[in-house]
């Protein structure tokens, strides 16, 4: 029995001291541990600089007044083809692989130039421009700082009336006061393509209210205080920036109460409102300032996805003309207008071509062709309006927005001598009501406007030399435009030689 009594304290004591040596081991396991463990300082000072700006960021009162935000310099407000990489904010897009095969200029690769093919498949959007985004973004946000906004976001739809076809709203509807409307539709290009005469022709449709004016420039440009410096009667009290209610207000004039009296009266109204400016199409003036462009050297926000969201019903239409001849068109509507132009000449205008060339050219050897359209450096140091001839790189972004059956494309080719078929078209594609004989003879008692005829009786044809450097310029583009769109018109050669 002793012996028994003796084997079981034996036994105890071996197992007791076998877990104090386990626990011993434990204690000095956690010990190390936590000596490996950095203190708070310790992490902070071992945490890379990226992360610490972005914890530093998330901390940051998001709720500060936006109206004290402003936009601060991008890349697109520098000279592309001079600044250096490393100054440049980074682009997550340029780890991009490679463009879907859908989105090169391989339908015919032996009309592309190498350099454009490079330029090309460069861009941001490239390898998305079979995506449909509606007002979304073109491409990723660019920028990782959360805080850093811009003070022009979308202007929100409002609840239109279902009894009238423009997009209108009362501002108190219970009372039915305050009659507010936006366009139905919008004339967004291009200038000298024949915008001028379309605009003053369809404006005497009896179903379309004539408004103020012919155009507004509120989304690309008044609504940011900013103006073409060339036309100094339009930049009346714009300095500080048009509010939307100061655009409705010109958009509607007095019209707004005809309208209201059709609503009482009629209960409805088949009449609309139009804004007819050439440069919504276009203009890179302000693209940088638009919310969700912060820290990208290209848009993925354009004056496209703006219209779309006020009023995703609208209907857009587009004029085209050859790139080589509009240009021409476009520098001699300048020279009156624009001081340093005074005593332009034919010779002037080839050597400002050249130059402009030359400048778009360095830039596309370096960035994406889309990248340089839309740099504002390159833009004014270009002097004459290279990139308003542009066409497939904004007409591939405003085919992403708009649906194709809601943009009505024209030539202007065919438009001189055909005004009649063309608005008839035009009135059909607006669901306007047809006009009887008596009506379109009305319409068309008016002469051509703004065809500048006197300007070519002055200053004469554009030189044979300038002519060529302007057609192998734009050759791509044109060829890139008919690819685009599918629709042999825009080759123009049944039209241009």
């Amino acid at each position: 029995m002793k012996q028994k009594r003796f084997l079981v304290c034996v036994v105890v004591l071996v197992t007791g001291g076998l877990l104090v040596m386990s626990n011993l081991q434990y204690f000095k396991a956690s010990n190390a541990t936590r000596e490996s463990v950095p203190s708070n300082e310790a992490r902070k000072e071992r945490t890379p600089p990226i992360h610490q700006e972005r914890t530093q960021n998330a901390n940051r009162d998001d709720n500060k007044d936006q109206a004290k935000v402003t936009v601060s310099k991008t890349p697109a407000e520098l000279p592309v083809y001079d600044v250096e990489e490393k100054k440049l904010k980074p682009n997550p897009m340029e780890k991009y692989k490679g463009p879907k095969k859908s989105d090169t200029p391989e339908k015919s690769p032996s009309l592309y130039p190498l350099w454009w093919r490079e330029s090309w498949s460069r861009s941001a959007v490239s390898g998305s421009l079979q995506d449909f985004v509606g007002d979304e973004p073109l491409f990723p946000a660019c920028n990782t700082n959360p805080d850093k906004r811009s003070t022009y976001p979308f202007v929100e739809p409002r609840p239109y009336l279902p009894n009238c076809k423009n997009p209108c709203w009362y501002e108190t509807p219970r009372a039915k006061k305050g009659l507010r409307c936006v366009p139905y539709v919008y004339l967004a290009g291009v200038a000298k393509c024949g915008t001028s005469d379309i605009a003053r022709r369809l404006r005497m449709h009896p179903e379309v209210f004539y408004g103020t004016q012919k155009e507004y420039h509120w989304w690309e440009r008044f609504r940011f205080g900013s103006f073409d410096e060339e036309e100094p009667e339009k930049t009346v009290n714009v300095h500080a920036g048009k509010s939307f209610r100061e655009y409705l207000n010109q958009i509607t004039g007095r019209d707004i109460l005809n309208l209201q009296d059709e609503l009482e009266v009629q209960g409805s109204s088949r009449r609309i409102f139009g804004d007819y400016s050439p440069s919504y199409f276009w203009d890179p003036q302000n693209w940088y300032a638009l919310d969700g462009n912060q820290g990208c050297p290209e848009p993925r926000v354009i004056v496209a996805q703006h219209l779309r969201h006020v009023y995703p019903d609208a209907k857009i239409m587009m004029t085209f003309r050859h790139p080589t001849p509009r240009l021409y068109s476009r520098f001699m509507s300048r020279i009156h207008r624009t001081p340093f132009l005074k005593r332009a000449t034919t010779a002037d205008f080839h050597r400002y071509v050249v130059d402009g060339v030359k400048t778009y050219m360095k830039c596309f050897d370096k960035y994406s062709v889309r990248r340089c359209a839309y740099n504002l450096t390159v833009y004014k140091e270009s002097v004459v309006r290279l990139v308003e001839g542009m066409y497939p790189v904004f007409m591939a972004d405003w085919l992403r927005v708009w649906p194709r059956e809601q943009m009505l494309l024209m030539r202007y080719e065919d438009y001189g001598g055909h005004e009649a078929e063309r608005l008839t078209e035009i009135f059909d594609f607006l669901n306007l009501s047809p006009l009887n004989k008596t009506q379109m003879d009305y319409v068309m008692q008016i002469g051509v406007v703004n065809s500048g005829s006197e300007e070519y009786q002055k200053y004469g044809g554009m030189l044979p030399e300038t002519k060529k450097v302007l057609d192998d310029f734009y050759q791509p583009f044109v060829q890139q435009f008919y690819d685009l769109l599918n629709d042999k018109r825009f080759m123009w050669q049944d039209v241009y030689q």
